[in-house]
């Protein structure tokens, strides 16, 4: 019970008077040859002075306005009688307050008010006044801006995409006058040695054009961002090598490699000048009929990386003068078609853009007879961007079509998608 009691301020205060009260009776009992062991115990007695750090309230319409330059606290000396002192020690029920009720928007010099200390005591802010700025309060739909720092340093043969923000904007709720310098909420991040996608989290804050920080609220008061790092990419074609001879009376009527186009990871310089892919020498010697063979690809130099590292290559082979009644692979020829539209599957416009290429050249494969007739209406070039994020990506083209021929290259195209900026800022 004791100790609810020594929480309530009331009871606090009856101590402080009775605490008073033993003073006086101390003071005024001691005798004129000396004091009273007790009294000479107290720290003051009479009149005396002491310093407090008071702490400062405003009085206005919060929902309505926004006071800048208001103090915490203000030094204040007080003067009076000890048991006075005394209380206020004990009690601490005084502040200061500024009263800006009615004022308009601008800079006032407001007088400072004590209030609680008491009419016995002389209360002395060190400030008597303070020059404050009261504004209309808004709030304000801020774009975020994510900078990213030493791109030029990120791990070797990576590249980073475009930052993702938790949020596009932030509500950013202060004094209309303040908020006209915030253009923008900016994040910075430091990609110094990344090698791989990353998210980091900041404590949202606008500064001004001196790179002061602008007293407001924010909503959200954090924001996560996503930072793609992939590796940098090249397709080239690849070309099959070879060595020996097929046997006597034997001839190579073609060599089709499954796959015509591999990807090289590198570094943008390194990958500047390589145009193609060589296959290991594929040995000819001693064949006598068509044959698949898996060869490695010889990896350039300087690369981090090559998909795939390994194909099948078809040699075809077939007696020399040899006579068929269908069509033979002699028969079979290539067309070059050109401006063959793509089509996109599971593209969201309403987050991203994107970049590729909206028509290919394609290399196919078929009968003379066949070939003459195609064109690039007879072929639809289909890539598919469901769930993709942002950033550039290597993607397989899928080809439909209803004639007779194969499409050799190419088997891939990159693909580039972009988070969509939301810019609009509105002022409530």
């Amino acid at each position: 019970m004791f100790e609810k009691w020594f929480n309530e301020r009331w009871f606090l205060r009856i101590v402080a008077v009775l605490l008073a009260v033993m003073l006086y009776l101390m003071v005024a009992g001691s005798s004129s040859s000396g004091k009273s062991d007790a009294a000479s115990l107290l720290p003051i007695a009479g009149q005396g002075s002491t310093t407090f750090d008071v702490p400062v309230t405003v009085n206005y319409d919060e929902s309505q306005w926004v006071a800048y330059n208001i103090p915490t606290t203000i030094e204040t000396t007080v003067k009076g009688p000890s048991s006075s002192l005394t209380m206020l020690r004990l009690v601490k029920d005084f502040g200061l307050s500024l009263d800006l009720e009615g004022l308009d928007p601008g800079y006032h010099r407001v007088r400072v008010t004590a209030n609680g200390f008491g009419k016995d005591v002389e209360v002395t802010p060190k400030q008597e006044t303070v020059e404050v700025f009261l504004d209309k309060k808004v709030t304000k739909q801020v774009p975020v801006q994510v900078a990213l720092l030493n791109k030029n340093k990120i791990a070797e043969g990576y590249v980073v995409g475009e930052a993702q923000p938790s949020k596009q904007t932030v509500a950013v709720t202060g004094g209309a006058e303040k908020l006209q310098a915030i253009t923008s909420i900016q994040v910075p991040i430091d990609v110094t040695g990344r090698a791989s996608t990353f998210m980091e989290s900041f404590n949202v804050k606008a500064t001004d054009t001196n790179g002061n920080a602008i007293s407001a609220t924010y909503d959200p008061e954090q924001l996560e961002v996503t930072v793609p790092v992939y590796k940098e990419s090249k397709t080239v074609p690849i070309n099959v090598k070879t060595t020996g001879s097929v046997k006597k009376g034997y001839k190579v009527v073609k060599i089709v490699p499954v796959v015509t186009e591999a990807r090289l990871y590198g570094t943008k310089e390194e990958l500047t000048r390589i145009g193609s892919v060589d296959t290991k020498a594929i040995s000819l010697k001693d064949l006598t009929k068509t044959t698949d063979k898996t060869i490695e690809l010889v990896e350039p130099d300087n690369v981090t990386a090559m998909d795939p590292t390994s194909i099948t290559v078809s040699i075809v082979v077939e007696k020399e003068n040899a006579k068929s009644t269908t069509e033979t692979v002699e028969e079979r020829a290539e067309k070059t078609i050109t401006g063959v539209p793509v089509t996109l599957n599971g593209f969201d416009e309403s987050k991203y853009t994107i970049d590729y290429a909206e028509t290919i050249d394609l290399v196919v494969r078929g009968s003379e007879a066949d070939l003459a007739s195609i064109d690039a209406t007879d072929i639809k070039a289909v890539i598919d961007v469901t769930e993709l994020k942002e950033g550039t990506h290597g993607l397989p083209i899928s080809y439909q079509t209803s004639k007779a021929f194969d499409v050799l290259r190419p088997d891939n195209m990159d693909v580039t998608l972009k988070t969509i900026p939301r810019t609009s800022v509105q002022t409530n």
